[in-house]
């Protein structure tokens, strides 16, 4: 409910910005503005400052933001004691390379917080010069009221090849959603792959049953019979099946969700498809759902899914698999976190990530996630829009790959404190940056070269190493030391092994009728799968489901969600 009144306190804020005319709060002078801008560029300082990635500005440049405050205890006795939102590495280093300097106009806790404190800015009309924005919805009301600059031009002056190299490798999906009438107006956020779905397993014991590392979907159900049957934990009660939360499919990377299975056989719940004509279509009420329905309600059946799958929490879910009364359960590339605790109870539990189930052809399907959730706005009228990519330049290329180690020090202090903090809040990285990571750690630790790894690299891979060398040296490993390796090398490097083939959904946002009705479709959609796994309903009640979907709003959605995309090509 708290979201709602926020999003409509935004809808308000924005049709009271409609009445701002030039010369009020939020108003711009275009032509005093342009003749402003022309003068600077004909000074060769500021020239270069305005048109380059990296040119420092030759006087500082204050600029105001909006920001999500952070919490500075984690300081408490280090030589940063005393640092805060205002001042802190961060805007220290911005100060250092290009002279700019942010001045806070708001602060506020992230999330609901956050989005409330951005409705009330725009309400006074006092626009931070460069504010996070939440959603897509937000951002079309500002493009659509004129109050964010347009950022096209400076993006290719200003945005370093990096960063140019990062966005492309989403082939133009970042961009789609910040791009209006030709004009890029945001720097978007971007969502980097979770890549698929893996399935982590008790290595000793397939070790102990001389079992083979599963690949097609006949593999995985027959280790989990074995498990089942032969108990190989010597378990008083004998072994849980596959573990599997009570949502069992939801968003790209979620934990203990069976995602995999279903896109074995070409379904994907919850998930916005391309019809074949460019029309969307919802995943979750096409027919290839019944086969993955009826293989889990068989495995169900036979005691190969944990028969608590209706009630068990994330807690209970964990526990099971770290005392060893499952060994099974889909995860992804983090999923040793959820079991890292094994290690301790019992040195002999070994855990191994595996991509699959693959088809005849080797390949694994999987859907992808929303590639940008968030955006980052300049005000129209702020002189310098191009600071945004400059800043983006810092954070997320050359506060990695600074060859002035000095520079860096105090952010990668921060890392080691497990202080967050940033120049933006955002996040720029390649699509494929878990896999380039997990490479570039893997080389290192085999050669022992540790040229290639950028900043955020030389803190993780510290951990990394311990585990090799407690490996080594038969000294015992540490939970962290475990989980570091798997979900940063292990994993990754299983999924840049597998083939996979990506399926992109084409509709990621909401539609007026969503904010009403999605709740209780989404609730149909889930007890649905609860109710045909747990065998309370067959497997035919899906055509049920379907039908009471298209009735309770389901058509009216999908509609809505047609139009969308169709206004969002024709823009």
């Amino acid at each position: 409910m708290k979201r709602k009144i926020i999003t409509l306190l935004i809808a308000l804020a924005l049709t009271s910005t409609s009445l701002i005319g030039c010369g009020a709060k939020g108003g711009v002078n275009e032509e005093e503005l342009k003749a402003n801008i022309e003068a600077k560029m004909q000074d060769p300082a500021w020239k270069e400052a305005m048109t380059t990635p990296y040119g420092a500005y030759p006087e500082t440049l204050i600029y105001t933001v909006g920001k999500s405050a952070q919490n500075y205890d984690k300081l408490k006795g280090t030589e940063y004691e005393g640092d805060n939102d205002s001042n802190n590495a961060w805007t220290r280093y911005v100060t250092k390379k290009i002279n700019a300097q942010p001045e806070n106009l708001f602060e506020a806790n992230d999330g609901d917080d956050y989005a409330q404190k951005v409705s009330m800015a725009i309400v006074s009309g006092e626009i931070p010069d460069i504010m996070t924005v939440p959603d897509y919805e937000t951002l079309k009301q500002l493009y659509e009221n004129d109050l964010i600059a347009d950022l096209t031009e400076s993006y290719e002056k200003c945005a370093s090849d990096l960063i140019k190299d990062i966005y492309n490798s989403y082939d133009g999906r970042v961009f789609e959603k910040a791009t209006f009438d030709g004009k890029l107006m945001a720097l978007p956020t971007t969502e980097f792959s979770h890549g698929p779905g893996i399935l982590w397993l008790r290595q000793d014991w397939m070790d102990k049953l001389g079992l083979q590392p599963p690949k097609t979907l006949e593999d995985v159900e027959y280790i989990l019979q074995e498990f089942k049957d032969k108990n190989p934990d010597g378990n008083s009660n004998g072994t849980e099946g596959l573990v599997i939360a009570p949502e069992v499919v939801g968003k790209s990377g979620g934990g203990y969700q069976v995602n995999n299975i279903f896109a074995y056989f070409g379904a994907y719940p919850y998930q916005w498809l391309d019809d074949g004509t460019g029309k969307a279509t919802y995943g979750s009420i096409q027919p290839e759902m019944k086969e993955a329905l009826t293989v889990l309600a068989d495995w169900y059946k036979k005691g190969l899914i944990d028969k608590q799958i209706a009630v068990r929490t994330n807690d209970d879910r964990k526990a099971i698999l770290t005392s060893g009364k499952s060994g099974a359960f889909f995860g992804n590339w983090w999923g040793g976190w959820e079991v890292n605790e094994a290690t301790s109870l019992n040195p002999d539990a070994k855990w191994t990530p595996y991509v699959c189930p693959v088809d005849e052809n080797g390949e694994l399907k999987m859907f992808t996630g929303n590639p940008n959730s968030g955006y980052v706005v300049v005000r129209k009228g702020f002189e310098h829009p191009e600071l945004v990519w400059k800043l983006a330049n810092l954070q997320f290329d050359l506060a990695d790959n600074d060859e002035n180690k000095e520079d860096l020090k105090e952010i990668s202090d921060y890392q080691r404190f497990s202080m967050g903090g940033s120049i933006l809040e955002t996040n720029i990285d390649y699509n494929d940056s878990l896999i380039r990571q997990a490479q570039r750690m893997t080389y290192a630790l085999e050669t022992g070269d540790l040229s290639n790894l950028n900043r955020k690299d030389e803190v993780l891979f510290e951990g990394c190493k311990a585990y090799i060398d407690s490996l080594e040296s038969g000294k015992a490993i540490t939970p962290v030391e475990w989980a570091n390796y798997m979900s940063l090398v292990e994993a990754p490097n299983a999924v840049a092994e597998a083939k996979i083939k990506e399926i992109n959904p084409i509709f990621f946002g909401n539609t007026p009728s969503m904010t009403l009705k999605w709740p209780t479709l989404s609730k149909m959609e889930q007890e649905m799968y609860l109710k045909i796994i747990t065998r309370k309903k067959p497997v035919d009640y899906f055509d049920e489901f379907v039908q009471n979907w298209k009735k309770t709003g389901g058509d009216e959605i999908t509609e809505e969600v047609n139009q969308a995309i169709a206004e969002k090509n024709n823009k």
